[in-house]
This record gives structure tokens, C-alpha cells and sequence, in this order.
């Protein structure tokens, strides 16, 4: 009987071609590498401890750019973009006096390379970055950017010839997370040997050939029992930090949003890998880190599916969750996979197939813009009800965005109001001065009572606009505050 062959192809990922040169030690300092034999991942070498730090993610990049950079003045600025001194090529300099706004110097040419929002940084130092084997790599030193970072990865000398040694790293809550897994290279191998086109009998199609497909790669070997371990670490971690209920759901889907987007899938077929193959990779794309996420979300009891959108060539992970807060009243709420978002929270935009934080609160719980929704592989478990804490961190958000808009214009009037009273007041005060000098006792002491009860006047206004200058302060803090624990920025 004739059998049908299906692949579907899943695009959502951009990647770039790189080509490796050989680097002569005494040249690494402020150079930024990728590495060629490792999915170009790429790495800056910090010149003042002359180690190498990880630029996985655009936040990544970001985090090394704020924590490694160097606060420079506007005349130091404006004197390097002439010529830099020898002291900050290769360095990451901030305007301390200009928002902070951050160059990388590159130590080749001292050209100064505006880095601005954290994607725009990671593109940036990408672009610039050259081609590294892993040998080279290995001489460098590996640099951390804290203390919680002494989780250390396994070394390679503790490893069998059949092993390779995995670190994690992911963010939750504003807290830096690290585990350590070692994989089987042979059991990898017989992954990557597997099919990953559906294969069916001409007389028997599958009810649904994408469910089918998809349930392809939801499974694992027989024997396999990595994805339990890898869930029951992360279970002992949490329980360590006594992260229970929704707030565990949140935690082990950071875990998955963290691993590196895997920008090698260009100009290849972009078929999805096994589980398995994502973790030993520590790499995946939407569709990849989206099998891992609905497949620890069934382990842990909960209800999961696969978000398709077609029109945006994009996939998430559905979580089952209260359906009146769920994305598109399907009974789930979304998760983005290739980026970290809360759960319920749907980017603004793609861009090289990562979803990008615009930093914007409105509609973040629509996803028109993305096209038409598909679900597949849906189950049905215990509901995820995170989602309504999530919605109400956002209302605040939005209302103290309101709020300080509204006291802008307030504050705008009123700072219009002082400056004309000002101008009166130094009209008066200057011809008091005048019937002074000329003697004129009887104006001075007539105009004196006016400007007094002017000047009053003035003082009371001046001290309510300052009242409210530090009621906008604080409110304009606390909004920073939780925008950038929402999106867990430094």
C-alpha cells in the first residue's frame, strides 16, 4: 500500500552566514567573536579582566552593556569620537550626562557604535562580531557578571567520552538562575537521525495531519528519561526559593524562554528538533522551545497547546487558563517562547523571528495583529491563573502612565503661571530699586505692601508646584520600577 510523506515547514527564525578567521591572542582584547562551530553564538571580551561574556539574548547583551560599560563625561565623549585614547578600545563607554547612552568602541578602527534599545545593541554588536573556532575560543577565560554566576559548568575532564555538559541560565522575578544537565552525544545522535516528515498509509490519513506532525516531536524515545530530571532539578530549585503554585508555572516557563534563540536556521529546510535535541543544544526556535514548553506544562499537570500563526510564520505555547482572560477566548493564555514575556502577554512584534519588547502596555493581551490563530495538540488539566495578577500589574502600569501624563500638563501650566508671576515680580522689585536711588520714599513705601502680597503669592504657588514635582518623581520611579520588573530589565 502507498504511503504519504508530509513535512511541514515551520519558519520562524533568521539567522546569519559566518565565516572564521584564526585570532591572534594578543588581539582579543574589546573583540567581540561568534562562534563559528557552535550555532555562531556570540561573545564580547571584557578588556579590564581580559575574560569572555556570553551575548545570548538581546537582554543578555544589554545586561553586559550596562554592567560592563565604562561612565564617561560629554567632553570625554565628544574627545573620543575624534580619536578614542587607548584606554576605552574595545571598551563599552555610557553617557553618563546624555540618558546613559552607550558606544562600543571598536578596538580595530575606534569607530563608536551607538548601541541604543536592547535589540538594536544585540544586532550592533552582531554585525561587528568575527568569526572564532571553539580552540580559540577555549583560551579565553570564562567571565561572569556576578556573584550568583558560580554555578560552574561541569568540566570537561569529569566527562565520559559519550557526555557533554549543559549549563542553563534563565531569570525569574528579577533573580539570576543556573543548572547544570549532562547529556548522552549517542542518544543525540540517534535523535538527529530520526524522521521529521509524517508518515502515513494512502487509505488511513490522520484526522488532523498537523496535530499528527506536531505529536511527532512531543515524544521522546523510549528510555529517555531526560525531561523528567531536567523538571525534577528545576522542582528542587524552585522548592530551594519556595516558588510554589502559579509563581512555579512562571518560573520553569522562564527557563525555557531563556535558552538562546538559534539564529542558524537560514537557508536551510527550518525543520523543528526533538526535545531533546533542543536541550542538549541549549538552542530552539519558536516551534522547537514551544514543543519543550507545552511538554513540561503536561508533565506538571497543566493543560497546554501549540498557538499557530500562520499569517506572522510564528508559534507559542498555549497554557490553559481562566477563558475569559485567555488569548482570544480559546481557553489559553500565550506564551511567548523565543523571548521573555509573562504568560498572557503577546508581543508587539516579530522582528528576525524573536519577538521584540516595545516597551508599550496597550493591547499587549490582543494578538489581531499576528494573524489567524491555529491550536493544535490541546489538552486539557489544571488552569493556569496567573494571568489575572499579570492583567492587574498592567492596569497599574497603565494608570500611572496616565497619571504622569496628566501631571505633566499640570506641571506644564503651572511652571507657565510662576514664570509670568516671576516677570512681575522683577518688574516691581526693579522699580522699588529705582524709587529707592532716586529717593522717591513715598512710591517705595506704596509699592512695598503690593509686592509683598505678590511675592507671598509666588512662594505658596512655588511651594505646591514643588510638592507636586516630587509626587511626579515618585510616581514616574515607581513606574520604572515596574516596567522593568515586568519585562525583568536591569
Amino acid at each position: 500500500m502507498k504511503k504519504i510523506y508530509i513535512s511541514f515547514l515551520i519558519v520562524c527564525s533568521l539567522g546569519c552566514l559566518f565565516f572564521s578567521r584564526p585570532v591572534q591572542a594578543a588581539s582579543l582584547s574589546g573583540r567581540i567573536f561568534l562562534q563559528v562551530q557552535d550555532k555562531g553564538q556570540a561573545w564580547y571580551v571584557y578588556p579590564v579582566d581580559a575574560k569572555r561574556y556570553y551575548l545570548g539574548r538581546p537582554e543578555d547583551a544589554f545586561n553586559i552593556m550596562r554592567k560592563l560599560g565604562l561612565g564617561i563625561s560629554e567632553k570625554d565623549f565628544f574627545a573620543a569620537a575624534i580619536r578614542p585614547p587607548k584606554n576605552i578600545m574595545g571598551r563599552i563607554i555610557l553617557r553618563v550626562q546624555d540618558k546613559g547612552q552607550a558606544y562600543y568602541v571598536n578596538p580595530l578602527n575606534g569607530r563608536l557604535n551607538y548601541l541604543g534599545r536592547p535589540f538594536d545593541a544585540f544586532q550592533v554588536i552582531r554585525s561587528l562580531g568575527e568569526g572564532i573556532t571553539n580552540s580559540d575560543l577555549n583560551t579565553i577565560v570564562l567571565g561572569y557578571l556576578d556573584s550568583a554566576s558560580n554555578v560552574s559548568p561541569i568540566p570537561v575532564s569529569q566527562l565520559g567520552p559519550d557526555q557533554r555538559a549543559v549549563k542553563f541560565s534563565w531569570k525569574y522575578d528579577g533573580k539570576d538562575y543556573y543548572l547544570n544537565r549532562i547529556f548522552s552525544k549517542a542518544l543525540y545522535e540517534r535523535y538527529s537521525a530520526m524522521p521529521r516528515v509524517l508518515t502515513y498509509q494512502q487509505n488511513n490519513a490522520p484526522a488532523n495531519l498537523r496535530d499528527s506532525f506536531y505529536a511527532m516531536f512531543l515524544a521522546s524515545r523510549s528510555g529517555d528519561n531526560t525531561l523528567d530530571l531536567v523538571i525534577e532539578d528545576l522542582k528542587k530549585i524552585a522548592q530551594d526559593n519556595e516558588i510554589t503554585g502559579d509563581r512555579f508555572v512562571e518560573f520553569i516557563m522562564a527557563f525555557v524562554q531563556y535558552i538562546p534563540y538559534d539564529t542558524s536556521k537560514l537557508n536551510n529546510d527550518n525543520q523543528p528538533n526533538y526535545i531533546y535535541e533542543t536541550l542538549y543544544r541549549n538552542l530552539g526556535v519558536c516551534s522547537d522551545k514551544s514543543f519543550l514548553a507545552v511538554a513540561i506544562l503536561r508533565q506538571l499537570g497543566y493543560g497546554a497547546a501549540i498557538l499557530d500563526y500562520p499569517d506572522s510564520k510564528h508559534s507559542a505555547t498555549g497554557v490553559a487558563c481562566p477563558k475569559d482572560k485567555s488569548t482570544g477566548g480559546s481557553g489559553y493564555c500565550f506564551m511567548e517562547t523565543t523571548n521573555f514575556f509573562p504568560i498572557g502577554v503577546i508581543p508587539n512584534t516579530l522582528k528576525s523571528g524573536q519577538a521584540e519588547n516595545s516597551g508599550q502596555f496597550d493591547n499587549i493581551f490582543s494578538d489581531d495583529h499576528l494573524g489567524t490563530l491555529e491550536i493544535y495538540q490541546k489538552s486539557s488539566a489544571n488552569v493556569y491563573s496567573g494571568i489575572v495578577q499579570t492583567m492587574a500589574k498592567v492596569d497599574l502600569i497603565k494608570k500611572l502612565a496616565q497619571t504622569i501624563r496628566t501631571s505633566e500638563a499640570d506641571l506644564g501650566a503651572i511652571s507657565l503661571e510662576l514664570a509670568s508671576e516671576r516677570e512681575v515680580l522683577d518688574a516691581m522689585l526693579l522699580t522699588l530699586s529705582n524709587y529707592k536711588a532716586s529717593g522717591n520714599i513715598s512710591g517705595y513705601n506704596q509699592l512695598t505692601p503690593q509686592y509683598n502680597t505678590a511675592a507671598n503669592s509666588y512662594n505658596e504657588k512655588a511651594a505646591n508646584y514643588q510638592l507636586k514635582v516630587d509626587i511626579y518623581n515618585a510616581t514616574v520611579q515607581e513606574y520604572n520600577n515596574l516596567t522593568r520588573a515586568f519585562y525583568q530589565q536591569s
